[in-house]
């Protein structure tokens, strides 16, 4: 179907959008109201300055998920979900010897496949 501001998106295509973004909404709330202690398990893994990281990891899996779910520069979203996602993956979610570790890289991994689809897609 097509408007004359170009093709429409699905609902199929908007629920998509929003589950694939649960999974973000879901960690800050989690990381807002537990601020302090994953700001501690930052610093823990020797990362200076991590109440900022936190916070800045927060802007992006909030400003990234309500881009993606609105459907307005739905790409830009995907991108910011991806610089939060990678290095979050590579610091925390590397050891791959630890089967809960290597659930979570698989996940995140897939994760990234489909917001790499999602900022490939042609804009709507």
């Amino acid at each position: 179907m097509t408007s004359s501001t170009g093709p429409r998106p699905s609902l199929l295509d908007g629920i998509a959008r929003v589950l694939l973004c649960l999974v973000f909404l879901h960690a800050v709330i989690g990381k807002l109201t537990g601020f302090a202690g994953v700001a501690g398990m930052i610093a823990g893994r020797g990362l200076p300055l991590a109440p900022v990281l936190l916070a800045a990891a927060v802007a992006l899996m909030l400003v990234g998920s309500v881009l993606v779910i609105s459907g307005y520069r739905v790409r830009l979203g995907a991108i910011l979900l991806l610089l939060f996602l990678v290095p979050t993956t590579l610091l925390f979610h590397n050891d791959v010897a630890d089967p809960q570790e290597r659930i979570a890289l698989l996940k995140n991994l897939s994760i990234m496949g489909g917001l790499l689809l999602v900022a490939e897609r042609p804009a709507a």
